[in-house]
């Protein structure tokens, strides 16, 4: 079996580094030219850890990032509403959140492969099937063979919108900035709650903190003026909103290193494959960022994909087997994911969420992410 992966973001190189580990051969092609230093912050939860530590760069990766000490849900004043500490669900460090770069976490995995098993430069136009195998058409004009491909190529998939042209994204009414600040403050991850709008921030090394910046607004709407007049902009928004240290994250932040994008999340498939072809991360099953679990659930498809076509070579049957593990859980959290960040920025139903959060115990808390984070230590059910 050779794979062919279409992308080279958390979740293909994840995938690639998995089908080395159970000794299917793999390639990756990733449209940008070269690894470069991209994006924002991420957190990894134990899931997503669980799955790097099977990979054997699990403590390459948290001594790249910053362990989560502890989570605070807060009001715009930043008194607690909810905290939680790592230890929660377990103690030590296989339970905390490791909070890193987007780069840095794609540079550790990138180290973890071949070389000569990433290719950039290589953006996917089309494929088609033939002499029982799937042949890849590139942009640039080249092609490659393999027995599979797996569109591993984000939200805005074409591997995706290739099979099932049909398929739209779904805008939450929410946008978020988001940059890294050279600031530090404390450990552990602050989420301030304002009036329909949210901030929240996390150290990702010892000097600096990633932030993001969640209000409400038309589905693509742009900033006027230059990288300062968009930062003056959320020094007012958020900056005299939300209490010390909000406007001095925003302030150390570079104001052409501030992102914008819109949250949105992916309407439902009703199946992740067709013939050859699969889905992974993203591109099958985009997620709203409220659970933290979007480039975690790419890992956790990482790692079920790798397993189960390991020990089912049938291809039409591994793929419908994957969509039967994965389903319920990604489900579970893409729904939930939108619906959480729904409740917190509406007028009324967030003094209802915070109630809510407050009165909330520990061991339903830990029930719940619990159900988030647990992934399975086996595959011998497959057999």
């Amino acid at each position: 079996m050779n794979i062919i992966i279409a992308g080279g973001g958390i979740t293909g190189l994840t995938t690639a580094i998995a089908l080395n580990k159970v000794g299917i051969n793999c390639k990756v092609y990733e449209r940008a030219p070269k690894l470069t230093a991209v994006g924002a912050g991420i957190a990894m939860s134990p899931n997503a850890m669980g799955v790097f530590d099977w990979l054997g760069i699990g403590d390459e990766v948290r001594r790249n990032g910053i362990l989560l000490d502890n989570a605070t849900i807060a009001n715009r004043d930043l008194s607690s509403l909810k905290k939680t500490d790592s230890g929660f669900l377990e103690k030590g460090e296989d339970a905390a959140v490791v909070f890193i770069h987007r780069a840095k976490l794609q540079e550790v995995l990138y180290s973890a492969l071949d070389p000569n098993q990433v290719f950039f430069g290589k953006s996917y136009k089309q494929h088609r099937e033939e002499d029982g195998s799937v042949l890849v058409e590139f942009e640039d004009g080249t092609t490659t063979k393999g027995s599979l491909l797996l569109g591993a190529d984000g939200i805005n998939s074409k591997v995706r919108q290739r099979l099932f042209p049909n398929t739209s994204l779904r805008y939450s009414g929410q946008t978020c900035w988001r940059g890294i600040a050279d600031f530090q403050y404390k450990e552990g991850c602050t989420e301030a709650w304002g009036k329909e709008i949210r901030f929240g921030f996390a150290n990702i090394n010892k000097e600096q903190i990633y932030w993001f910046a969640v209000a409400k607004a038309p589905e693509g709407e742009k900033d006027k003026g230059d990288k300062n007049a968009i930062k003056a902009k959320l020094l007012d928004l958020f900056g005299s909103h939300f209490a010390t240290p909000v406007a001095s994250i925003i302030e150390h932040t570079p104001a052409d290193k501030i992102i914008r994008n819109d949250i949105t999340d992916l309407n439902r498939l009703k199946t992740w494959s067709k013939s050859r072809v699969c889905l992974l991360g993203d591109a099958g099953h985009a997620t709203t960022p409220n659970m933290g679990q979007g480039g975690a659930q790419g890992v956790e498809d990482a790692y079920y994909i790798s397993n189960i076509l390991k020990r089912i070579p049938d291809y039409q049957k591994a793929f419908e087997v994957f969509d039967k593990e994965r389903r319920k859980k990604v489900d579970y959290i893409v729904n939930s994911s939108w619906t959480f960040g729904r409740l917190a920025h509406g007028r009324f139903s967030q003094p209802l969420l915070k109630m809510v959060l407050k009165l909330a115990p520990e061991a339903m808390m830990a029930k719940q992410l619990k159900k988030v984070y647990d992934i399975p230590q086996s595959f011998e059910h497959l057999d």
